[in-house]
């Protein structure tokens, strides 16, 4: 904006220049020399705005090229942010796998088949959840699992508690977050 008002400026000035020297001058036939110099300094005048533009194309194209490259790395980033979200879950999701693998290992120790493990884990990969279903392996032939009679069917296997407080304190969940669910073979 400032340069505008210079140049308004520049042309008043010249203006009141101009008209100085034309009636200061004592002779009209210089007039028509003056008046002609004066109008190429006043075209000169005129142009200059778009004069300077063009003299310096550098500065608007590395303008241009600097926002430019500030709005692609604004859309690398948002890439970025999104593909770390993608593997993060990936992590996640194998991380379930994995220790539903683990929570199938230590059912075997407590003398159980597992049928189905499922683990779902927060952003921070903590445990929040596990469903397991389980049948009672009758291993080797004489082996007898005790039943005990509680209304949950889970309950009723040692095996079941003693496997259920195992995952409760090995990943530090609450009792209600671990479901186990017995199927009677």
């Amino acid at each position: 904006m400032q340069g505008i008002y210079d140049w308004i400026k520049n042309l008043v000035y010249f203006y009141i220049l101009m008209t100085a020297v034309l009636h200061l001058l004592p002779k009209s036939n210089y007039q028509k020399y003056v008046r002609f110099f004066g109008g190429l300094l006043l075209v000169v005048l005129l142009v200059s705005p778009v004069l300077e533009f063009f003299r310096h194309p550098d500065v608007l194209l590395e303008r241009i090229s600097y926002e430019s490259f500030w709005q692609e790395m604004d859309t690398v980033r948002l890439d970025l942010a999104g593909l770390e979200e993608l593997q993060q879950t990936a992590y996640r999701e194998e991380y379930e796998k994995a220790i539903a693998k683990d929570i199938s290992l230590m059912a075997q120790e407590e003398n159980l088949q597992t049928l189905s493990a499922e683990v779902k884990l927060s952003r921070d990969c903590r445990v929040t959840s596990v469903a397991l279903s389980v049948i009672p392996d009758g291993g080797e032939e004489g082996v007898l699992i005790e039943k005990i009679t509680f209304q949950d069917n889970s309950s009723a296997y040692p095996g079941v508690r003693e496997l259920k407080q195992k995952i409760v304190e090995f990943y530090e969940v609450a009792d209600s977050q671990v479901q186990i669910m017995v199927q009677e073979g």
